[in-house]
């Protein structure tokens, strides 16, 4: 007989596939990295995020659609807008009262097969679309009134037509006549001015023609395409040598216009030889208010030429789904029905395009457009089977293949990770894009080739409603997807950059992800609430032990923890053709708690051969008990002592086995670092296969 010890130090993560190390776990579910031992502790939960203290307001009954955290100078200005029941809101947290204010109202909601509204932040404008309703943006600052929603503003974004032409009114070519009973029904002027100002020859029989268009300037400074051309007014002079001012009935814009530029030709009479298709700057009307405009400028003074018509076209996807910046430019998708055509925006100016704009992927096997993002000095584009890059400056841009048969349609799991790369969801895995692309080839990996068991759950149909973040106060990526049909995510993987390793986690309905400055993680609740009672809103992550609260007698009460499960893999012990009975199995624990813990075991891969040891507590056996966090009473001039390093020892009684595994399941905090096992083994070896 030959008694042995098998030890691990630490545990590392998670790992499906077979044979698996001795450090790693089959199952490890609702567990978080210990910064203080490198172990794994169970101290995670989540709670309301900023409501009322017996209440769930300012949030609605309803899923969060979609959510979006943005900030400005490190997190000390920030905002949350969240969308629930086709209402796009913007949390207001400036007030004593927490509030909802409506940002825009009437907007589509996502199928469980389609993705949420997509936001990008572009200088002080977020932008946001969801493929149906008209792309728009907003500014969110600067706040004027902490009371009402009146500041809260929606714009268009981009042009959604060509302004309406202007319309010129005539001149009355004989002004004494006029005024002895005349035309009455034209605006005239003769001026005299010694310097210059008015329009025409200043002579009998010269014909005088112009024509004038406009454009409208918006909230961002771009500038709308040119309107259609006005009517054109002309004149020739029979006896009065005088210069005229034209009126001009000028259009009004949108709510998001501020200005207007008048263009006008030049005298394109047949005696002046100007050509009637040029126009040249007139003015600027810095409002948009006024519908008339008088015009006395001459030609010689007349500003620069026009944008051609193809420098500026109205909005030219408005449906798109997407959105990227890149060398300040903005990238958007030609929307569902034309996938696989990119446009790009002025740099530095979202709204504006011009009619060359635009890129056509090819149409390989690679699938339609279903992400954007900028990855050191390349646009990463993702199709549903294939990745491609976009290179050079503007207006040169490029599309090149990066990889085939790697694509996918979690467009909210692409996020940089720190020290890892740039991460998202597929099909059949996690990957990772892990080099900048200018100084050496790419390296695309697939994170989870160990992880087989769980992507074979995998609901593809609903994979768009997948979300992630990295939190970089909680050194995780963290992504929630669906698996077993679910039309909604039900399971999450999280991968602990401080041990290059991954847990699941579950009972957490996270069906939206962000992260704010802090590195806090907050998601909206992907599940209707069946009652007023029930939780419901944004949540965020904590370690307070509790799986959100309802509200029970008028009294928001805490839910039960979530249930922590760590199963370890399947062990042989170092040859699985020998037989060995297992005696004791050591948790290495940190001391944190007075509740008892059992450990249940299992033989050869047989599950229903489980056992049950003693439940034993986290205490250190040969000590008095320390004062720890659910015993002491801090009004008594008591603390809580810190935890420390013990060996708790389960007794366990197998039979012979090839296979051994050890599984704990608990709602109580703990904390553990590794595991040691004495086994004795007699050199009995595996009988011989069974013959028929």
């Amino acid at each position: 007989m030959n008694d042995t010890n098998n030890k691990v130090d630490v545990l590392k993560g998670l790992f499906e596939k077979y044979p698996q190390p001795a450090d790693s776990l089959q199952e490890i579910v609702n567990w978080e990295v210990d910064p203080y031992t490198g172990g794994w502790t169970n101290k995670i939960g989540y709670e309301q995020y900023k409501t009322g203290a017996s209440t769930f307001t300012p949030f609605g009954q309803q899923k969060i659609d979609s959510l979006f955290y943005v900030q400005r100078h490190q997190g000390a200005q920030d905002s949350i807008l969240f969308e629930q029941g086709g209402i796009l809101y913007h949390l207001n947290d400036f007030v004593s009262t927490i509030k909802k204010e409506v940002l825009s109202e009437d907007r589509t909601i996502p199928l469980s097969s389609e993705v949420g509204t997509q936001y990008c932040q572009v200088g002080r404008f977020i932008l946001y679309t969801n493929g149906y309703d008209r792309p728009s943006k907003t500014t969110l600052w600067p706040v004027t009134s902490y009371v009402s929603s009146s500041y809260l503003i929606e714009y268009p974004l981009g042009f959604d037509s060509l302004p309406p032409a202007p319309v010129v009114w005539g001149v009355e070519e004989n002004p004494a006549s006029a005024l002895v009973g005349g035309d009455k029904s034209s605006i005239w002027f003769y001026l005299f001015d010694p310097s210059g100002k008015g329009l025409g020859i200043p002579e009998t029989d010269k014909e005088n023609k112009y024509k004038y268009k406009v454009t409208f300037v918006n909230h961002a400074g771009a500038e709308s395409p040119l309107s259609t051309e006005s009517n054109t007014v002309e004149w020739t002079l029979a006896t009065l040598t005088i210069r005229y001012a034209l009126v001009v009935e000028i259009p009004i814009g949108s709510n998001d216009v501020i200005a207007r530029r008048v263009y006008r030709t030049k005298n394109f009479g047949k005696d002046t030889g100007n050509d009637g298709d040029i126009y040249y700057f007139v003015a600027e009307i810095p409002n948009n208010r006024d519908d008339f405009f008088i015009d006395d400028v001459p030609d010689a003074a007349l500003g620069s030429e026009a944008q051609n018509d193809s420098d500026s076209i109205p909005f030219p996807s408005m449906k798109c789904r997407y959105f990227g910046l890149y060398k300040d430019c903005l990238f958007i998708d030609g929307g569902r029905d034309n996938d696989l055509t990119l446009y790009y925006s002025y740099p530095a100016q979202p709204d504006k395009y011009a009619a060359l704009s635009f890129i056509t992927l090819s149409h390989r096997q690679g699938g339609g457009l279903t992400g954007l993002f900028s990855y050191f000095n390349h646009m990463l584009i993702f199709r549903e089977y294939s990745i491609d890059i976009v290179r050079g400056d503007y207006p040169n841009f490029k599309a090149t293949n990066l990889t085939q048969y790697i694509g996918t349609t979690a467009t909210n799991t692409i996020v940089a990770v720190a020290g890892l790369g740039l991460v998202f969801l597929s099909y059949d895995g996690i990957y990772r894009i892990n080099i900048n692309l200018d100084y050496g080839n790419p390296d695309v990996d697939n994170l989870t080739p160990h992880l087989q068991d769980t992507f074979q759950k995998l609901n593809k149909d609903s994979l768009c409603k997948a979300t992630a973040v990295y939190s970089k106060k909680r050194r995780e990526y963290i992504v929630h997807f669906p698996i077993d049909g679910s039309p909604v995510n039900n399971y999450a993987l999280v991968y602990h950059t401080d041990k290059g390793s991954w847990s699941t986690r579950e009972g957490i309905p996270a069906g939206s992800l962000i992260v704010n400055a802090g590195g806090d993680v907050l998601f909206g609740m992907n599940d209707d609430a069946p009652n007023s009672n029930e939780q419901h809103g944004i949540m965020v992550l904590s370690k307070k032990r509790a799986a959100g609260s309802s509200i029970q007698g008028g009294t928001m009460t805490d839910n039960l923890p979530l249930v922590s499960t760590m199963r370890s893999a399947w062990l042989d012990l170092g040859d699985p053709a020998v037989k060995k009975k297992i005696h004791h199995v050591y948790l290495f624990i940190a001391t944190g708690g007075d509740q008892d813990i059992p450990l249940q075991y299992y033989m050869d891969f047989n599950y229903n051969s489980q056992e049950r040891t003693t439940a034993l507590r986290q205490q250190r056996p040969d000590f008095e008990d320390q004062v720890v966090y659910d015993k002491v009473q801090l009004d008594n001039g008591k603390f809580w002592e810190e935890p420390l390093i013990t060996t708790i020892r389960y007794d366990v009684h197998s039979a012979a086995c090839s296979h051994f595994q050890w599984k704990i399941n608990t709602q109580a905090d703990v904390i553990v670092i590794g595991y040691a096992i004495d086994f004795t083994s007699a050199g009995m070896r595996v009988i011989q296969g069974k013959k028929l």
